[in-house]
């Protein structure tokens, strides 16, 4: 008996060490417990990675390349980013060239004085070999001031102010029926002006042929004048008749009297008799200053189209008038008008060269006076 009870507290020992009391297995503390726990925290977070991968590596959303949106990207966030981009893309690009070195640094609009910074969506242009500030312009800005310039005139070339160059302005290409009516339109632009100036050749022609039919009869008298054309050939007459009043106004635009002037100035202060019957002429007029400085060049009429026109115009009737006042007794018509008419020319003459003279001596002697406040 005592054997059996000396072997029972043995297996008791070793029940107790086997099997621990729970209480005292939570209280205690080891490293290999905290090991466990690190090792379990580290399962967890893989498990959560391989589930987002699993959510990420769906068939509905395509691969991102290399450069792709980062981890987190939405569709909103792609959205705004791709608008930002469209709004400046135009800047964007025109950083690429000015890494690249295709354009300078600053662009400035040469109508506008607007630059990238105060426009940044706006397109450029340089139509020309301008280089510098004038170089770059606005699209919109150019446009509108071609317009300005063709004033309606699609056809109409514009050139740079600067260097000359001429712009190349490109159409856009037009239907058949466009085609057609740019054709008319620029056919009648082009005959127009032949049209107008065939009309107003022809007035003028017609005109002249009438004014030297009625010249005719007023110097040769009107019942000679009108036998002298029936008798005539047609064809004469039309070439002959235009040349009347052609030949006055060429006529009416020689100025014979500046040589005769010259001569008279010449030659007549040699003359002793000439202070006496023409004191203009008798000598120069005293000047101040030097010769060189003080040198006045003989005044001369300024030519007058008009002046010259109606004067020529006016020559025939009278030379007929003064041939009759002057000359009543030569019978013939034509040799009264002609004799008038020299009249006229001898004493018109004369009075502008004592006229001419005179001004020449006025403009010699005149003088400047001083400012008086």
């Amino acid at each position: 008996m005592a054997g059996v009870g000396a072997k029972e507290p043995h297996l008791s020992s070793r029940a107790g060490a086997e099997e621990p009391h729970p209480s005292s297995s939570r209280d205690e503390w080891s490293p290999e417990d905290e090991q466990e726990n690190e090792e379990d925290s580290c399962d967890k977070l893989l498990q959560n990675e391989e589930d987002k991968e699993d959510i990420y590596d769906t068939d509905d959303i395509e691969d991102e390349d290399e450069d792709g949106p980062y981890e987190g990207y939405t569709d909103t966030e792609d959205s705004a980013a791709e608008y930002t981009d469209y709004e400046n893309d135009n800047m964007v690009q025109y950083q690429a060239a000015i890494d690249a070195g295709l354009v300078d640094e600053e662009r400035q609009c040469w109508v506008c004085f607007a630059s990238d910074e105060d426009d940044p969506t706006a397109t450029w242009v340089h139509p020309c070999r301008c280089s510098g500030t004038t170089k770059w312009v606005h699209c919109v800005c150019i446009q509108r001031w071609i317009d300005e310039k063709q004033k309606g005139n699609n056809s109409a070339g514009v050139s740079c102010p600067q260097c000359g160059t001429d712009y190349i302005i490109k159409f856009p290409k037009s239907g058949p029926v466009m085609s057609i009516l740019d054709g008319t339109d620029l056919l009648v632009g082009r005959l127009c002006p032949v049209v107008a100036g065939g009309v107003i050749v022809g007035g003028i022609y017609w005109s002249c042929v009438t004014f030297g039919a009625v010249t005719i009869m007023q110097v040769a008298g009107h019942e000679e004048g009108w036998e002298l054309m029936e008798s005539a050939d047609p064809l004469l007459l039309l070439v002959s008749l235009p040349l009347v009043p052609l030949g006055l106004v060429l006529g009416k635009m020689v100025r014979w009297q500046d040589p005769v002037l010259k001569t008279l100035r010449i030659y007549l202060p040699r003359i002793p008799l000439t202070p006496y019957l023409l004191p203009a002429f008798a000598g120069e007029p005293e000047r101040e200053g030097s010769g060189a400085a003080a040198s006045i060049p003989p005044s001369t009429d300024p030519i007058s189209i008009t002046r010259n026109f109606c004067g020529a115009l006016f020559f025939p009737t009278i030379a007929t008038f003064l041939g009759r006042t002057l000359f009543p007794e030569t019978a013939s018509p034509l040799k009264r008008a002609a004799l008038g008419g020299l009249t006229f020319v001898v004493v018109k003459g004369v009075l502008k060269v004592y006229h001419k003279q005179h001004l020449y001596i006025r403009q010699c002697r005149r003088v400047l006076l001083n400012y008086e406040a």
